[in-house]
């Protein structure tokens, strides 16, 4: 069997239930989110607005193809284990650290730190914003409570694909509720129906229009 009767049996044998798949990690000491939740709203919402069949008269009754399933993800950390950045719309777990009073200097945060982002200085520790990822480990190991989380949420990012010309996800938010992911989901939807050719990805389309 060659590589099109390869393909060719692939796309007879594709048959989604859905025009949308939603991938989310599993259960992980890591997380900072709770995300079987929101994985819920986000299929509740899609099915409230029928995307599947906003999504089918897009195709013009064609059969779709794999690249034509809209792909969700939900990543409980920064880790992000289920690729969010190339899906078409992905939420990120954060956990915003918070600096208090109490250093005892005891340079815990600083070793324990990933993405080497804090620093300690007489006061006490600080955190470089444009090299934290949120993923809260600094407050879980120190001892003396100065480090704490002061928000949680999730980043929002939109456009990830690959195949013929791969591009990452960028973001459209550093850090919203539920409800305000499910409003920049909404808002997605109407401009991938709204300005998107037949079987143009999500990534395509905000590259045509040069936006985000």
């Amino acid at each position: 069997m060659d590589i099109n009767q390869i393909k060719e049996k692939m796309l007879k044998d594709f048959q989604p239930s859905e025009l949308y798949a939603i991938t989310k990690c599993w259960d992980c000491p890591n997380a900072v989110m709770e995300i079987g939740k929101v994985e819920e709203d986000l299929k509740k919402f899609l099915n409230e607005i029928d995307f599947s069949q906003k999504q089918q008269e897009r195709l013009g009754g064609a059969k779709p193809k794999p690249h034509d399933i809209f792909s969700l993800a939900i990543a409980g950390c920064p880790n992000s284990c289920c690729q969010p950045q190339i899906k078409d719309f992905a939420l990120q777990g954060q956990a915003v650290p918070r600096i208090g009073g109490g250093c005892t200097g005891c340079g815990q945060c600083v070793e324990g730190c990933p993405d080497r982002a804090i620093t300690l200085n007489e006061e006490g520790p600080v955190i470089d914003r444009d090299l934290c990822l949120n993923c809260g480990q600094c407050a879980g190991i120190c001892p003396t409570a100065t480090i704490s989380i002061g928000q949680r949420g999730y980043r929002v990012t939109r456009g990830g694909k690959l195949g013929r010309r791969p591009r990452l996800a960028g973001e459209i938010c550093a850090l919203t509720n539920e409800q305000g992911a499910l409003s920049l989901l909404k808002e997605t939807i109407d401009l991938l129906h709204g300005e998107g050719n037949p079987r143009e990805r999500l990534g395509t389309l905000l590259g045509r229009l040069k936006i985000y």
